[in-house]
C-alpha cells in the first residue's frame, strides 16, 4: 500500500486536513521527496488543525513526508531520524506526539531486530515479558508486572491483544510468525476509554499490510538455518481498479526439534507451521473506504508446553519434591504422590488377601508390595536439551480470523466500524511425568490375574475373619453373597486382564495396556468468538474535538486439560470406591467417554461450555487549551457476563458420578456478572518543538469471576468466599516526556509510573485446581527509550527499566511448603493424602491447610527488577553499489519469582540473550542477503517455571531459551 494511503486509513482527519491525496494517489504519486519535504517539519495532529490554507498545505505535506518514511527506525537521509506513525490513540500520530508510553516497529524495523515472533519483541520492549504457557492457551504476556493474574476460564488478561486493531479474547500471535507486518504497537499502562476491551497492562496491536490501490508490489523471503531450519514469507498487492486491491501474503516454517528424546533417539519441540492472509481494500468515494482481512494458520508438530522438568528429590518421601533453591533434574520421590501412598494400600490388600487365601490352602505365590518409588532409578538427563520420554509430544493448532473495517468521513467526523470472528483451537499432548518408570508391576499385575482364577472364600467363612487382621479384606477373597462364587476380587473374572497389564485409554479411542508407571496429558481448547466495535471521532478546527465508541463480544469457548495414568487407573479399576465404575476394568458400558469413562481414571478438568458477553461505551474529550498544552479526558462504561458449564474430578474414580440422561455428570453451573466506571484524564504540554511533557492520572478494572469449583468443593465449605474471585481495579499516575535531541539525531522518551491496586488477582494451585484469589498491591516503575544516529553511518539504541513490586496485607500458606520450613520427616504424608483427608489440603492437621505464612512486601509474580537492551547497527558502502549493514543487539534480565510466595524455589535467576547480524543490499533495497545469529553464546537458561500439584509431587516444569540458531536469508522486492 502506499505511504497515502496508509495515512488515510489511520487517520480519520487526513481526507479533510489533504483533499487531493486521492487524486495524487490515482495518478501515481506514491512517495514524496524528502529533501523538499524535510524543511516542513512540522506537524501535529492533536485534534485540530489551522485553517489557512497554506498551513493546510504544509501539513498534509509533513503528514505525508512521515508516513511515506513509514514506522522504520532505520537511518534517515541527512542524519535525521525518521519519525514513527502510530494510531495508538486511534487517530495517526507521531509517536513523539502521543502522551502515552508506546514502542512501535514496523517490518523493516523488526526484521532489523531479528523480531519474527513475541517471544523476541519482549527484548527490545521495556518492562514486557512474553512467557510460554504451561497449558493449552498459547502464552502469556505482561507489561509492568501485569499480566494472566487469574487461571481458568473465567480469568482474563490485564494486557489485551489486538489483530487490526480487533480485540483477541484467546490469540494464537504466540504461536505465529511475524510475516507482511505494517506495525506493531505496545502500549504500556492501562487502557480502556481508546481499545475496545479494558484492560490494566496495557495492549499489544499488530497492524498487517494492507492492499494498496495505486501499484503492483510484491516480496519473497527465504531463509535456511541450523536444526535444518527453513522459512518461507512472501506478498503480492495486486491493484485490480483505482479503488479495489487485493493483496495476498504467507508464511511456512519448519524445522528439527530442540530437544533429544533420549528413551527413542528423536527430536521434539520442532515446528511444522503455516499461515495465510488475504486482504482487500475498496474506496467506493473519497470519503469511504473498507478494509477486509483473513487470516489462518495451522500447526502440526511435536511442539512441547514445557521443555524441562525439574526437581529436588526429598528423601524423606514427604513432599516429593524439596522447597529449596536452584533446582537439578530428578524425579519426585513417588511415596509422595497419591498414587504412592494408595498402591501402599493396594499391596497391603493384595499380599494380604493372598497370605489369608494360603491360610485356607490356595497355595498362592507371594508377589510383594508395589514399588514405593516408580522412577527411583530413572534415567534423568541432566543435559536441559535433553529428556527421556515414553510418549512423544503431539501439538494441533489452527486459527482463523477475520476482520472487516468500514471508514466514512463526512464533513468533520469521521465513523469507523471494526467487525471480526475469531475460532483459534489448539490440541496438545505430553508426557506428564517427563521420564521413564524404571521399576514394574509384573508380580503384583499377575497374582491379580491369578485371584480371578480362584474362587472366594465360601460366606460362611466370614464370621470367623471378623475381629482379626484379616477383617478388613473380606469383601476381596469372601463371596460377596452365600453361593455366588466370587468377592471383589477372588473369583472376578474382569481381573483376569490384568496378565496382560493394566488397561488405559489412549488418545484415539483405543485401549492399550502397560506394566508400569505410565501418563500423559491432554490439553485442549476450542473457542469462537464475535466482536464489533464502533467510533465516531471530530475534527473540528476549534479546540475542542471528541471520540466516542462502543464495544461488543460475543465468546464462547471448551476446554478439557486430562491426566491419564495407569496408577490411578489400576486404583480406580480394582478398588470400589465409585460402584458406577465398578467392577473394571469395563465399568458402565452406558458412559460414554466424553462423560465418565472408566478407563479413564486421572486428573479430570472440563470445561464444557463458557460463555463470555460484555459491552462497553467509551469515550475521550481534547481539549487544546493553547498552542502548548491540550488535555484529554476519558471515560468508559464496562458490563460483562460470564457463566460456564465445568466440572473437576480430581480423581475421576472417586468424583466422576455415573452417566446422566440428564447431562449433569458431576458438571455446575456458575455464573458471574459485574460493571464498572473508569476514567482518564491526561495533560501533554510542548516546552518546544522537540521536547514534550504529560502526565495523566487514570484507573481502570478487569472483571472478577469464578473458580473452577463447584459449591460443593471442601475449599468452598470452609471458605465460601473461594467460590469466586473479585474485580481488580488499579488507580494509575505516570508522568513522562518525549523528546528529540542534537539536531535531530537522538530521541530520548521516559516515563515513571506509580499503581495502586486493590484486589489484584493471583493464582495458585490447591487440591490439584486452581485456586484465584485477591489481594492488594504496588507497583513503582521506570522506563526508558533511546535512539541515537550517532554518525550517519553509525545507530545506537538503548531500551531499559526498572519495576518495584509490593504485596500488600495478605497472608497464605504455600503448598509447595506447608510446614513453612521444608520437608519434616515422619509426619503423615499428607501431599498424597489430599484427596482423602477432608480438610482442603491434607497438609495440616485437622482442617488446618497449613501454616500461614505473610506474604507482604513481597514482589510480584514474574515481575523482574532490571532490564535492559542495548544495541549498535553499521552501515558501510562497499564501493561496489551494494550497503553492508552489521548490526547486534544485547538484552539482560533480572532475576524474579514465579510465585508471590517468593520462596528459593520460586526464583528464575537473571539471564541474557545476544544476536548479531550483516546485511548486504543494493541502496534501493530490491534485494538483500543477511546472516544472522541468535543467542550467540549458546544458554540454556530456565525463563520461566511453573510449580505442579502436591499429587504429583510438587515438581516444577521449565521453560527454557531457544538455543543457538543462524541462518541465512535472502530477500527480493519490487
Amino acid at each position: 500500500m502506499s505511504s497515502l494511503a496508509q495515512a488515510r486509513e489511520q487517520s480519520p482527519c487526513l481526507t479533510l486536513v489533504c483533499p487531493n491525496v486521492r487524486h495524487a494517489e490515482r495518478h501515481g504519486v506514491s512517495r514524496w521527496d524528502r529533501q523538499i519535504l524535510r524543511p516542513f517539519n512540522w506537524f501535529r495532529l492533536k485534534g485540530h488543525l489551522e485553517t489557512n490554507e497554506m498551513m493546510r498545505k504544509l501539513a498534509c505535506a509533513a503528514f505525508a513526508l512521515a508516513l511515506s518514511s513509514g514506522a522504520t527506525q532505520a537511518y534517515a537521509q541527512e542524519n535525521i531520524i525518521e519519525e514513527i506513525i502510530v494510531t495508538s490513540e486511534k487517530r495517526a500520530e507521531n509517536i513523539q506526539n502521543v502522551p502515552i508510553a508506546v514502542s512501535a516497529y514496523d517490518q523493516e524495523a523488526l526484521d532489523a531486530l531479528l523480531i519474527n515472533d513475541a517471544m523476541n519483541l519482549q527484548f527490545n520492549v521495556p518492562n514486557m515479558m512474553v512467557s510460554r504457557y504451561n497449558f493449552s492457551g498459547g502464552g502469556s504476556v505482561r507489561l509492568r508486572g501485569i499480566g494472566s493474574g487469574a487461571v481458568g476460564s473465567a480469568g482474563d488478561s490485564g494486557v489485551g491483544i489486538h489483530f487490526n486493531g480487533l480485540y483477541l479474547n484467546s490469540s494464537r500471535l504466540f504461536e505465529t510468525q511475524y510475516f507482511d507486518v505494517e506495525r506493531v504497537e505496545i502500549l504500556r499502562g492501562p487502557q480502556g476509554t481508546t481499545y475496545g476491551r479494558n484492560t490494566t497492562g496495557g495492549v499489544v496491536n499488530m497492524i498487517s499490510a494492507k492492499a494498496d490501490t495505486t501499484e503492483i508490489s510484491g516480496g519473497v523471503t527465504a531463509n535456511f538455518g541450523n536444526y535444518d531450519s527453513r522459512e518461507f514469507e512472501g506478498f503480492i498487492n495486486l491493484p485490480v481498479t483505482d479503488t479495489f486491491a487485493i493483496r495476498v501474503a504467507g508464511q511456512y516454517q519448519k524445522r528439527d526439534g530442540f530437544i533429544e528424546n533420549t528413551h527413542t533417539g528423536d527430536d521434539i519441540d520442532d515446528r511444522d507451521l503455516f499461515a495465510v492472509r488475504v486482504s482487500m481494500t475498496w474506496e467506493p468515494t473519497e470519503d469511504t473506504s473498507l478494509a477486509f482481512t483473513f487470516q489462518h494458520f495451522e500447526e502440526d508438530d511435536k511442539r512441547t508446553r514445557s521443555q524441562k522438568q525439574a526437581c529436588n528429590r526429598d528423601p524423606s518421601g514427604f513432599l516429593g519434591c524439596l522447597p529449596t533453591g536452584e533446582m537439578s533434574y530428578g524425579p519426585a520421590n513417588g511415596a509422595a504422590t497419591i498414587t504412592g501412598e494408595l498402591f501402599g494400600t493396594i499391596g497391603g490388600i493384595l499380599n494380604g488377601g493372598i497370605q489369608t487365601l494360603n491360610l485356607f490352602g490356595y497355595g498362592l505365590p507371594i508377589p510383594g508390595m508395589f514399588p514405593a518409588d516408580d522412577f527411583i532409578n530413572s534415567d534423568t538427563p541432566q543435559d536441559p536439551r535433553k529428556n527421556n520420554l515414553d510418549w512423544t509430544p503431539v501439538y494441533k493448532a489452527e486459527e482463523t480470523m477475520i476482520s472487516f473495517e468500514f471508514t466514512h468521513d463526512f464533513g468533520n467526523m469521521t465513523l469507523t466500524s471494526i467487525t471480526g470472528w475469531h475460532d483459534p483451537e489448539v490440541y496438545s499432548e505430553e508426557d506428564y511425568e517427563k521420564s521413564v518408570a524404571s521399576e514394574n508391576w509384573a508380580a503384583q499385575l499377575q497374582a491379580l490375574a491369578t485371584l480371578a482364577a480362584v474362587p472366594a472364600l465360601p460366606a460362611a467363612v466370614a464370621p470367623a475373619l471378623v475381629g482379626g487382621p484379616a477383617e478388613g479384606l473380606i469383601p476381596f477373597i469372601v463371596e460377596l453373597a452365600p453361593g455366588l462364587g466370587y468377592g471383589l476380587w477372588a473369583g472376578n473374572p474382569a481381573l483376569a486382564t490384568y496378565a496382560n497389564g493394566v488397561p488405559l485409554l489412549m488418545p484415539d479411542g483405543s485401549v492399550q495396556s502397560f506394566n508400569t508407571a505410565f501418563g500423559y496429558d491432554q490439553s485442549t481448547s476450542d473457542p469462537e468468538q464475535f466482536t464489533t466495535e464502533l467510533r465516531l471521532a471530530s475534527n473540528f478546527d476549534g479546540d475542542l474535538n471528541f471520540m466516542v465508541g462502543g464495544f461488543y463480544m460475543d465468546y464462547e469457548s471448551q476446554a478439557h486439560y486430562v491426566v491419564r495414568s495407569t496408577s490411578l487407573a489400576l486404583i480406580g479399576q480394582i478398588l470400589p470406591a465409585n460402584p458406577f465404575l465398578f467392577p473394571a476394568p469395563f465399568g458402565d458400558p452406558n458412559n460414554p467417554q466424553d462423560e465418565v469413562n472408566p478407563h479413564m481414571q486421572g486428573y479430570d478438568n472440563d470445561t464444557r461450555e463458557y460463555k463470555l458477553k460484555t459491552w462497553a461505551i467509551f469515550g475521550e474529550l481534547y481539549w487544546d487549551i493553547s498552542d502548548r498544552l491540550s488535555a484529554t479526558i476519558g471515560l468508559r462504561y464496562s458490563d460483562e457476563k460470564k457463566s460456564s458449564k465445568q466440572r473437576t474430578c480430581y480423581l475421576t474414580f472417586l468424583q466422576c458420578g455415573p452417566f446422566d440422561p440428564e447431562g449433569q455428570n458431576g458438571y455446575f453451573f456458575p455464573s458471574y456478572s459485574d460493571d464498572e466506571i473508569t476514567w482518564k484524564a491526561n495533560l501533554a504540554y510542548s516546552v518546544n518543538d522537540d521536547l514534550m511533557v504529560y502526565g495523566t492520572v487514570s484507573s481502570s478494572y478487569k472483571s472478577g469471576g469464578f473458580n473452577p469449583i463447584s459449591d460443593s468443593d471442601q475449599l468452598v465449605i470452609d471458605d465460601p468466599s473461594n467460590a469466586v474471585f473479585r474485580p481488580e481495579t488499579i488507580t494509575a499516575v505516570e508522568i513522562g516526556f518525549k523528546s528529540t535531541l542534537m539536531d535531530g539525531t537522538m530521541r530520548l522518551n521516559g516515563t515513571m509510573f506509580y499503581y495502586d491496586y486493590e484486589d489484584l488477582q493471583v493464582s495458585k494451585i490447591v487440591d490439584v485446581t486452581s485456586l484465584n484469589k485477591n489481594t492488594d498491591a504496588e507497583i513503582l516503575g521506570i522506563e526508558a527509550e533511546m535512539l541515537w544516529l550517532a554518525t550517519p553511518n553509525l545507530q545506537l539504541s538503548f531500551t531499559g527499566s526498572w519495576l518495584d513490586t509490593k504485596i500488600k496485607g495478605f497472608t497464605d500458606y504455600d503448598t509447595a511448603d506447608p510446614n513453612g520450613d521444608g520437608s519434616t520427616g515422619g509426619l503423615i504424608r499428607c501431599n498424597a493424602s489430599v484427596f482423602l483427608d477432608t480438610s482442603p489440603n491434607g497438609c495440616g492437621p485437622g482442617r488446618i491447610p497449613g501454616v500461614l505464612i505473610s506474604q507482604s512486601g513481597n514482589e510480584l509474580a514474574q515481575s523482574p527488577t532490571l532490564s535492559f537492551n542495548v544495541g549498535a547497527s553499521y552501515q558501510v558502502d562497499t564501493g561496489a553499489g551494494l550497503i553492508l549493514t552489521v548490526a547486534t543487539n544485547y538484552y539482560w534480565q533480572d532475576s524474579f519469582y514465579v510465585r508471590n510466595n517468593n520462596a528459593p524455589h520460586d526464583k528464575v535467576g537473571s539471564w541474557d540473550v545476544w544476536n548479531a547480524s550483516a546485511r548486504l543490499s543494493p541502496p534501493n533495497e530490491t534485494w538483500y542477503a543477511e546472516a544472522w545469529i541468535k543467542n550467540i553464546t549458546n544458554d540454556d537458561y530456565v525463563v520461566q517455571q511453573y510449580l505442579s500439584t502436591q499429587v504429583s509431587g510438587l515438581f516444577t516444569n521449565q521453560f527454557l531459551l531457544d538455543p543457538q540458531t543462524y541462518g541465512l536469508t535472502i530477500g527480493l522486492n519490487w
